[in-house]
């Protein structure tokens, strides 16, 4: 028969238990009260990796360490595509995807793909809040929490030979992204479009294959495009536009001072990264120049917008709220 009798317990003995559970409850408190896995396909030295950075810096400043926002570069959560769906689920909570990505869930974002739709780099960084707030139903319908749009480079014609006026891509075989969008974009303008995967474009160009293709300036000095391509003309038609985004069941999980917190925090980073991105491409660009190449800038916009509008009006005619959108875009234009 046991000897123990539950209420012949000391007060001695009381407290001292007592003490012992308020040490194990302190001990199993975790760091944060809310962790959020933000996954990222660039490496660390890139723009976006720098404004992750600073939003989670800033996070943690907000709310004294009561959330903790986890970077992870290089694709470690998988492409944006698995990322993306990551998000949906809640398996990771959060990411700065590339619109395009998202358009299968949110198909009006689609409108940030068009051509000449951003007359500038400031453009495209001055239609960040109005056009999240106008998709923000959108995006919270998908599973995702839009926190707003960064620009992350623009696309510039990259060639063997000068290219100013569209007339100087007519006949020319053009290396594209397997996109129908870019295939027929190119086609319009009188080249003969070629889809190709990024890792082949070096030897493409060296042997002939293509004659030009499109990218952004980083890439062009970090592949060494310039060897085979020595021009480089700022065109800018099309834009890169990342989505910041959590999953809408995290971010409802939060308590209301918190979102606040984390809205603020991502206005401060994504007001820097633009900066960030500028301060990037200019020393890609004027690294190539050092290697020989020649940086195009006195392209006439209006005559490749004018033979390319045939195109973006029938995209626009298939994507959701296109109309309203692009309106909400070109009002937000700081130069209008």
């Amino acid at each position: 028969m046991s000897s123990f009798r539950g209420d012949t317990l000391k007060p001695n003995h009381i407290a001292f238990a007592s003490t012992l559970a308020a040490i194990a409850v302190a001990g199993a408190a975790p760091a944060q009260d809310y962790t959020a896995r933000l996954s990222l396909d660039v490496p660390e030295d890139n723009p976006k990796y720098a404004a992750a950075e600073i939003f989670a810096e800033q996070v943690a400043e907000n709310t004294d360490g009561a959330v903790e926002i986890q970077l992870f570069p290089n694709s470690l959560l998988g492409g944006e595509v698995e990322s993306a769906e990551g998000i949906r689920l809640g398996s990771v909570q959060a990411g700065i995807i590339t619109s395009s990505v998202l358009a299968q869930w949110v198909p009006e974002v689609q409108v940030l793909d068009l051509p000449f739709i951003f007359n500038s780099d400031a453009h495209a960084v001055a239609m960040n809040g109005p056009v999240t707030e106008a998709l923000q139903d959108d995006f919270a319908e998908a599973g995702f929490h839009l926190l707003g749009f960064t620009p992350n480079g623009a696309r510039a014609v990259i060639s063997k030979e000068p290219v100013r006026v569209p007339a100087d891509v007519e006949g020319k075989k053009m290396r594209v992204i397997q996109s129908d969008l870019h295939v027929d974009l190119w086609d319009q303008a009188g080249a003969s479009p070629t889809p190709i995967p990024h890792p082949e474009i070096y030897n493409a160009m060296q042997t002939g294959v293509v004659d030009l293709f499109d990218n952004t300036a980083s890439n062009y000095y970090s592949e060494s495009w310039y060897e085979v391509a020595p021009y480089y003309t700022k065109l800018d038609h099309i834009y890169a536009i990342g989505s910041w985004v959590f999953s809408e069941t995290w971010w409802q999980a939060l308590p209301e001072e918190h979102r606040a917190a984390i809205e603020e925090a991502a206005a401060t980073a994504q007001e820097q990264q633009p900066e960030l991105q500028a301060e990037q491409d200019a020393a890609a660009l004027s690294r190539t120049e050092e290697e020989g190449s020649t940086i195009i800038t006195d392209v006439d916009r209006q005559a490749w917008t004018d033979k390319m509008m045939p195109v973006r009006e029938s995209y626009a005619a298939e994507i959701p709220r296109a109309e309203e959108l692009l309106e909400i875009i070109s009002e937000a234009d700081p130069g209008s």
